[in-house]
């Protein structure tokens, strides 16, 4: 006789009896005080011991008690790492279907031995999602929001500011953030409600912003990000124009980047620091050109090939690539690239696109005049104010102004 395979390795099936006689059924787990201050027992309900076992036979309870009023006491078997007075405390988390779901979350890698550390930690991860601050943890590791939570619930109240002033979340972040955190704990209705809202907003400014389609991760991370408090409006404003056009001089957030990419943060962390290598030695954009978790691969198994031979390797091609500074001291595009800037925008009046075919012509030349005329047929494409006070100027400077041009003040009479 044996339970489901869906359940933690660890459970334990608490039967209790009242004083009329009636059994109620428990599934128990508990958490170690190496994880939360305290330790932390919980239980879900279970209707019928049938459905949770996976032979013909039903499973038993290991566990007897009887219960009246407030007086647990075992009658028969025992609890593992529990005391009495933990499981009397112990936190109800609702019925054992909720076990299931997790179970097929986890992936088959972790559901073969999985323990109740493993289905809780999930939960609290698909949790975290929209509530970050979730799995604070202090300097030893330990969940510390949980335990503020967790205490507060088990003394019938919710928790105080007070409380949340004690975890590591609450000491780095900002009174933005916090209030987040404030309004979830203690009125979860309203903050779930604002979350909905939230992301009504969010897909109403990517469809106007033209993205007809995006994975729900994105969405989900903005709503987090902005939901949290950790972003303002302008930078989910940011985010949306720049997952509507790549070209734009706007760095995602790293976390957005792996939504985006469909991959794990620790992948995408891996690689951010050889993509703004690449980037800031040959330009915005160059790195969609290689491979970068190959790089970082190779990096981490022989970092002396990264520094020695790919990171001198870039600046060889940022000198062939711009051959004015070919044989000086100028080997990336960040130290080369401001004085170009400030010159175009003295040309146009509007910052560059520094990925465009344009950009890069104007910064390749040594000419200043070839690089005048560059700048000055783009603004005149895109018709930019500079663009049209040059005009005015040149126009008034060769026929004069309209009012001398009518009363024969001008050039021409």
């Amino acid at each position: 006789m044996a339970l489901v395979n869906y359940l933690p390795k660890d459970t334990q099936i608490v039967e209790e009896i009242d004083a009329n006689g009636n059994s109620s059924y428990y599934l128990v787990y508990s958490l170690s005080k190496d994880l939360v201050s305290e330790g932390f027992t919980y239980r879900y309900k279970v209707d019928d011991l049938a459905a949770i076992s996976d032979t013909a036979g039903v499973v038993g309870p290991d566990v007897v008690m009887n219960v009246s009023d407030d007086d647990y006491s075992i009658v028969s078997g025992s609890l593992d790492n529990i005391s009495e007075a933990e499981y009397k405390n112990s936190f109800y988390f609702g019925t054992y279907g909720q076990l299931r779901t997790v179970y097929e979350q986890l992936g088959q890698e972790a559901q073969a031995g999985a323990q109740s550390y493993d289905y809780l930690i999930e939960a609290l991860n698909e949790e975290a999602k929209t509530k970050p601050w979730i799995l604070s943890t202090d300097s030893k590791g330990r969940y510390d929001y949980l335990a503020v939570v967790l205490e507060a619930a088990l003394e019938g109240r919710t928790a105080r500011e007070s409380d949340f002033q004690k975890t590591t979340w609450w000491k780095t972040h900002t009174s933005s953030q916090r209030e987040q955190m404030k309004a979830q704990a203690t009125d979860p209705s309203s903050w779930e409600k604002n979350q909905k809202t939230i992301r009504d907003s969010i897909l109403t400014q990517m469809i106007a912003a033209g993205i007809q389609s995006y994975p729900t991760a994105v969405v989900d991370k903005l709503v987090e990000k902005y939901g949290s408090g950790e972003f303002t409006e302008a930078d989910v404003s940011n985010s949306i124009l720049k997952l509507a056009n790549p070209r734009l001089r706007y760095e995602l957030d790293t976390e957005i980047q792996g939504a985006l990419a469909g991959q794990t943060l620790d992948v995408i962390e891996s690689t951010l620091a050889i993509k703004n290598t690449i980037d800031s030695t040959l330009g915005p954009g160059a790195s969609q050109y290689y491979n970068l978790e190959d790089i970082a691969n190779e990096k981490q198994a022989n970092p002396n090939w990264y520094t020695e031979t790919f990171v001198p390797g870039l600046s060889e091609q940022f000198q062939t690539k711009y051959t004015q500074y070919s044989g000086t001291n100028i080997k990336r595009y960040e130290d080369a690239a401001p004085e170009y800037r400030y010159e175009w925008e003295g040309i146009t009046g509007q910052k560059a696109d520094e990925t465009s075919s344009v950009w890069k012509r104007f910064m390749a030349t040594n000419d200043i005049k070839e690089r005048e005329d560059i700048a000055f047929q783009e603004a005149a494409r895109l018709g930019t104010q500079t663009y049209r006070d040059k005009v005015r100027r040149d126009m008034n400077a060769a026929f004069g102004q309209a009012g001398q041009r009518a009363t024969g003040g001008g050039r021409y009479q």
